[in-house]
């Protein structure tokens, strides 16, 4: 017991910083049941750290100098050893993501697993569930905040001003940019690059096609994600696309696959898109359309997406997205998923 204590302790002072004077935003957050793990982003500086406690076994994940503003939130049933994730404010500056295990299933503790994909994408592994047994945990030293549900998507049509097409302010947001690569994949592939690539593409074919197009950046800038998003509310947008790539840690070269993101109103741009994409292009896995907590989907007037278009550190995927014709044949089937949802 005292060894276990003592390493939950060391566990604890290795992942915690300082607190940040400044709110930080959380981006994004999920469990991903496939891979067995909570996935985060959060802006620039922010560290989680990781612990465990009993009755009921739970992994507990804090997100120092992190501000939720807004209540509460829990998804319930995520698997059969997954009772429940919740995520709330547990201090005023600090943010906790709560994992609460099924009644019959315990971790070791020494192998819960804090990761870094970039210098603003964690995910915490878990290890392979075991039965209950002899471990055993410290009790929680204080509740986490009351949960609300998740609220249900809208899907209205977009609103442009009378003119027909030409009238359409579309903009198109290539993820990273400048000091910040993104994920950093096989061979070095940036994603950065790759995303600029297929980005300016879209741009120009929509632009042939008759749409305003607005890009948050058109080279190696580094851009916010508060610039990203006033960008788009001050060209008065009518909808807005982040292009992303994706990427996981362990080698794991076998993960590949594009996958769709949104928020609320960008449910039927999402499901535009992705459907092109999966129609036009040959991709490894077709991962699905998912919503999801990026800070440019919530904070966005207009109806948002965001694709990830591949995975850098997928064996597959890495070799596809090195291609300057296959980031032309994605770029035409989001240009295309786009043109779709605006007619």
């Amino acid at each position: 017991m005292k060894l276990l204590k003592s390493f939950l302790w060391g566990l604890l002072v290795s992942q915690t910083v300082g607190l940040a004077v400044d709110a930080n935003d959380l981006e994004y957050w999920d469990f991903d049941v496939r891979q067995n793990r909570v996935e985060i982003v959060t802006e620039e500086g922010v560290r989680p750290k990781a612990s465990m406690i009993a009755n009921p076994t739970r992994l507990i994940i804090d997100l120092p100098g992190v501000n939720l503003g807004k209540p509460s939130i829990s998804q319930d049933k995520i698997s059969g050893y997954v009772k429940e994730v919740r995520l709330g404010q547990f201090n005023p500056y600090t943010t906790r993501i709560v994992v609460e295990l099924g009644e019959q299933y315990s971790m070791r503790p020494w192998e819960v697993k804090v990761r870094s994909l970039a210098n603003n994408r964690w995910y915490v592994q878990l290890s392979d569930f075991q039965p209950h047994s002899v471990y055993s945990l410290p009790p929680e030293e204080a509740p986490v905040a009351i949960i609300v549900p998740l609220p249900k998507p809208s899907s209205p049509s977009p609103s442009p001003s009378p003119g027909g097409r030409g009238r359409y302010t579309v903009v198109i947001d290539p993820g990273h940019g400048g000091r910040d690569p993104g994920a950093i994949g096989l061979g070095g592939l940036q994603e950065k690059r790759v995303v600029l690539s297929i980005s300016a593409e879209v741009a120009k074919i929509l632009r042939q096609r008759g749409f305003n197009v607005v890009m948050t950046r058109s080279g190696d800038s580094f851009i916010s994600l508060r610039g990203r998003v006033q960008k788009a509310e001050n060209s008065n947008a009518n909808i807005f696309v982040s292009i992303h790539a994706n990427a996981v840690g362990g080698n794991k070269t076998q993960v590949n696959g594009m996958e769709t993101f949104y928020f609320s109103s960008g449910y039927r741009l999402a499901l535009s898109i992705h459907r092109n994409i999966v129609r036009e292009v040959t991709i490894a896995r077709n991962r699905g359309v998912k919503k999801a907590r990026f800070y440019v989907l919530r904070k966005t007037s207009m109806p948002a997406a965001l694709v990830e278009v591949g995975f850098v550190t997928g064996r597959v995927d890495n070799r596809n997205l090195n291609s300057a014709s296959y980031r032309k044949k994605m770029a035409e089937a989001i240009a295309d998923g786009i043109t779709e949802y605006l007619r």
